[in-house]
């Protein structure tokens, strides 16, 4: 492993360039805390987070995370978590639909086909959603996002092998107060309005009503029929009641609503991954209608003589969806695609937080889930006008027992220690049928996948006084395997699980008087029987049919560094930096199913780097105050989805530009904002025309572009 870490970067970034001025501070760090003032200036805002499933500093965590909060989002026009990434380390969100995107945390965990399970946990306040297009949704009220990196199996179960995302919306306040804002964006023609209102409803109940709806144009055009390729529409509502029935007895119950419609594969006509024309020609203009609800209540109350306190969660999330896309992407009128389906998952969880003295604790829990799914999808043939309608049917059940302990076995040392043990059970019923005489039906056996998985975690954790920290540590994760349709080859209708296996060593370091922090950590992943990019083969029905699979092993390794520093009483800066080496070392699967080998060892769409910065100066102006946000988030170079065996296409690497200017006085705030300031050109997704071609239509590129310049106002008043 050291020798592997020692190696250059490849991918045009020098490694040492990058990494000698992060060693250098790191090493004059613990001087320049020594000699830090503590009355120049205010201490940058110290967050507390829940990654332990407990209240803790994020410095006093051996953890890998970071926060982002509801003032930094503001600051930086973001609403969703798509729009947070570019600013995490570590963190790669592509995306060519509001009803999917390609989530990855150092390289782990990308999933491109709806069928298969996230390997990226997504959590809404604790509770589990299993679908990766909840990264592209609107947010609404956000305290804060915290993105922890690395296996989170032991605590927060399967699917969470690269990582977890945790969204925590703002609870219910003690005091009668709300806000109510509006925004509006030139480029593409977005109007957005919202409010929240929230306070005490009697002696022991508080509640928080929070609204948003939000149309939006979009930036592009098809070229061929006319239409926005990318506007979207929604309207949403979250509602909290938290009733504290004594001094120490808890009751949270939520429930949410979102309507959501927006752009789906519009994917324009290029030449190459450096074509930014927009040029999209398509016979339908791609869209996807989603109405996502649920809702939690969630119990916490002690048990008395046993310092312990219990917690009791139970949970349901739904997701309806409706969608019709060109299924050939070309201006030929081949093929037109629609499709409906319905996700359920109910979710139950019981732990125990017990603290047996000062210096040992433990969280034990358990843990079970109920997915089920039905997928309709309809190919229509048009110059035959037949249809092809393929039904699928899932259920999964996850049972769990988790349990960690935290033992500071001296003032300076914490041990960490956890396990948990997954069992998975999953059953899928599908079918093919066509209307081409005399019919076709393809039925498959109701088809089972049992697993079971221990995640074990272990971390040692070495204290330097307040503030000053490293840790090392080694966990597993798993994602689940699944199904693949009727249409397959019986030997190829189910893939298995992938593992991990990650190594990390890091720290966290923060000056005496609060002024900067700096955090930092080196991994290495070993990834066994990734679950990669799909691949063709010919279907017993004739045709080529595509099939997600095992495509073998996959070997990461990285440096994360995170800087947040107050440099004066007005002049606060956030930095990120991420460089990562990760390549596929065996492509048994792949090959077993092509006969080929990929033409790149690069994951799909994973750059070797990316960096952000974010300047905020503010002001006094009388009684008001100005503040002024400039940020630059950078991507390198990521390969594009190919099935030509010698040519990779690479999407070259993108510098954004984003500013925003605000004035605040009293409770109202009024902002101006540039995102991509000076319209740097780059592509979200990349497909070349192996893949057309392979299905025997023209051999035609096809490119999502980035957001353009887009200039915006927003208004809130706050109450």
């Amino acid at each position: 492993m050291r020798a592997k870490l020692s190696r250059a970067w490849s991918g045009g970034v020098s490694h040492a360039s990058w990494f000698a001025p992060m060693v250098s501070l790191a090493i004059a760090a613990p001087v320049n805390a020594q000699a830090q003032s503590t009355e120049s200036a205010e201490s940058i805002e110290q967050v507390i987070v829940t990654a332990r499933k407990r209240d803790e500093s994020l410095l006093d965590v051996p953890i890998s995370i970071s926060a982002v909060t509801e003032d930094m989002m503001a600051r930086n026009s973001m609403r969703s978590v798509a729009d947070v990434a570019p600013t995490v380390p570590g963190l790669n969100v592509n995306s060519d639909s509001v009803g999917r995107a390609f989530v990855s945390i150092r390289g782990i965990g990308t999933a491109l086909q709806a069928g298969v399970q996230p390997g990226i946990g997504i959590f809404q306040d604790g509770i589990y959603v299993p679908a990766t297009s909840y990264v592209n949704n609107p947010t609404l009220d956000v305290q804060r996002i915290e993105v922890l990196r690395g296996p989170q199996g032991t605590l927060y179960g399967k699917n969470t092998l690269g990582g977890a995302i945790n969204i925590i919306t703002r609870p219910p306040s003690d005091t009668f107060e709300g806000k109510v804002f509006a925004s509006y964006s030139d480029g593409n023609e977005t109007e957005e309005f919202g409010a929240r209102v929230s306070g005490p409803l009697g002696d022991s109940v508080r509640a928080k009503l929070a609204v948003a709806s939000r149309d939006s144009n979009g930036f592009f055009t098809n070229k061929l029929i006319g239409g926005a390729i990318d506007a979207s529409d929604s309207d949403q509502a979250n509602l909290t009641v938290v009733w504290d029935a004594s001094s120490d007895v808890r009751l949270t119950v939520n429930g949410y609503y979102l309507d959501f419609t927006g752009g789906t594969t519009n994917y324009n006509h290029v030449s190459g991954p450096t074509d930014y024309r927009d040029n999209m020609r398509m016979n339908v203009n791609g869209e996807t209608s989603f109405t996502y609800k649920g809702g939690s209540a969630k119990l916490e109350l002690p048990l008395s003589g046993l310092n312990t306190t219990l917690t009791a969660i139970g949970a349901y999330d739904s997701r309806d969806q409706s969608s019709s896309t060109d299924g050939d992407f070309l201006s030929l009128d081949i093929v037109r695609s629609s499709g409906d389906g319905k996700d359920e998952t109910y979710t139950a969880e019981l732990r125990f937080d017990t603290t047996f003295s000062d210096t040992f604790s433990t969280l034990i829990g358990l843990y079970g889930s109920r997915e089920k799914s039905t997928a309709i999808s309809r190919a229509r043939l048009v110059p035959l006008a037949r249809v092809t309608t393929t039904t699928a049917e899932r259920t999964g059940d996850t049972y769990s027992i988790f349990g960690t302990a935290l033992w500071r076995f001296a003032p300076e040392w914490e041990l960490s220690m956890g396990l948990r043990v997954d069992e998975e059970s999953r059953d899928q019923d599908s079918f093919l049928t066509s209307t081409a005489a005399p019919g076709v039906v393809l039925r498959d056996p109701s088809r089972s996948i049992d697993s079971s998985e221990v995640e074990p975690r272990v971390s040692l954790t070495r204290f330097f006084g307040e503030g000053r920290m490293v840790y090392a540590s080694a966990a597993k994760g798993y994602r689940g395997g699944g199904f693949n349709a009727a249409s397959v080859p019986a030997q190829f209708s189910t893939y298995d699980g992938d593992t991990v296996w990650t190594y990390e060593l890091g720290g966290k370091i923060s000056s005496a008087g609060g002024r900067w922090s700096l955090s930092s950590a080196l991994y290495y992943n070993d990834y066994r029987d990734f679950i990669g990019q799909n691949a063709l083969i010919v279907g017993p029905g004739g045709g080529l049919v595509s099939i997600d699979l095992n495509l073998g092993d996959v070997e990461s390794y990285g440096l994360e560094t995170e800087l947040v520093a107050k440099l004066t009483d007005i002049w606060t800066v956030r930095g990120s930096l991420t460089l990562m080496h990760a390549r596929i070392t065996d492509q048994r699967g792949w090959i077993a199913v092509t006969g080929n080998k990929l033409a790149t060892e690069r994951l799909l769409f994973q750059p070797d780097w990316n960096a952000s910065l974010s300047s905020d100066v503010t002001v006094p102006v009388g009684n008001a105050e100005v503040d002024w946000n400039l940020s630059v988030v950078g991507k390198g170079s990521r390969p594009g989805s190919s099935f030509d065996p010698v040519t990779p296409s690479i999407m070259e690497k993108y510098t954004v530009v984003n500013t925003s200017l605000s004035y605040k006085h009293g409770g109202i705030t009024a902002s101006v904002f540039a995102n991509n300031l000076f319209d740097e050109e780059y592509f979200e997704s990349f497909i070349d025309g192996s893949l057309l071609q392979a299905l025997g239509l023209l051999n035609q590129d096809l490119g999502i572009l980035g957001a353009p310049r887009n200039v915006g106002v927003r208004v809130q008043y706050e109450f």
